[in-house]
């Protein structure tokens, strides 16, 4: 097994960095807990494009140029105007969950999907679930009985959809069905123990290697297709939240991290915690899917369970 130490780190601090994404051109990720959806194009500064206010779980690029944005249990699109500038977000679609549900992270897929996680109240154990909105706004439960709903990454054929849940420490293999979207049962691919930390954001490479940060062990891991561990991102902070591979040749390894939780005594003592890392992989990763949201359908909540 190889192991790397990344000590310098890079970017804006954050409280609770969030769901990197590579658009081709430029990194997205965002500041969950106060709502900031953050960009940086090679070369440039990173800058701060929408203060939302309110807990925004997932940025993930879509097939107009632009992201789409989780805040809420509402999806938002976020494009630019015509003086190139980012505008506000436009909403898609509502999830509507009902009080007390979060939304956490999710992927897109080949045919436009998007797919994210949904967390109980309370996270009441294994009542959360997997929905699949389609490009329409339409909203489907693709599959349930999870505690905590993270990180999401479908393997290069799409034949799985490997997904986090960080409480139960497990890493699932879901066997799926793009033409249909719908999802046929699950495998374990990764148990993990107390002593591992707890599973977070989640990525896969052109070789089928599984990347998964590791929240409280300050890794980030990587798993070859037969679950073996084979590679390790070692940075400062404990709380590693979540992986992507990219850049110009897809080998770039952006991993964001937390001070969540902490006073402002730690929050000082450890000045390193919220920001970004960058790291090189031996494996290339795969192109970032977009969000293909229909243009012309109403955003009043649409949903079908």
């Amino acid at each position: 097994m190889a192991a790397v130490l990344v000590e310098e780190a890079v970017g804006p601090r954050t409280w609770l960095g969030e769901s990197p994404r590579w658009d081709g051109v430029a990194w997205w990720w965002v500041d969950a807990s106060v709502g900031d959806v953050w960009t940086r194009t090679l070369g440039e500064d990173a800058v701060c494009v929408w203060r939302t206010g309110r807990r925004t779980s997932l940025v993930q690029p879509e097939a107009s140029g632009g992201v789409v944005v989780a805040v809420g249990q509402e999806l938002y699109v976020l494009g630019r105007r015509d003086d190139g500038a980012w505008g506000q977000g436009r909403r898609w679609c509502g999830l509507g969950l009902g009080d007390g549900w979060l939304v956490n992270d999710g992927v897109a897929d080949s045919r436009g999907r998007l797919w994210i996680g949904s967390i109980a109240p309370d996270r009441r154990p294994l009542d959360g679930g997997l929905l699949r909105v389609e490009p329409d706004g339409t909203v489907g439960q693709a599959a349930s009985g999870f505690t905590l709903t993270n990180g999401m990454a479908f393997s290069a054929d799409e034949q799985y959809l490997f997904h986090v849940d960080t409480f139960e420490r497990a890493i699932w293999a879901h066997r799926v069905d793009l033409d249909i979207g719908e999802v046929f049962g699950r495998e374990a691919f990764v148990d993990f123990t107390a002593d591992d930390g707890m599973p977070d954001g989640l990525a896969i490479d052109a070789d089928g290697g599984v990347w998964v940060a590791m929240y409280g062990s300050g890794e980030a891991r990587r798993y070859t297709p037969t679950g073996s561990l084979d590679f390790v991102v070692v940075v400062d902070p404990a709380q590693c939240t979540s992986i992507a591979l990219g850049g110009p040749d897809s080998r770039d390894v952006l991993i964001t991290t937390a001070r969540e939780g902490y006073g402002e005594e730690r929050s000082t003592a450890e000045p390193l915690a919220g920001r970004l890392y960058q790291a090189r992989s031996p494996y290339p990763g795969l192109a970032t899917a977009t969000v293909a949201v229909q243009k012309d359908v109403a955003v009043e909540k649409k949903r079908r369970m």
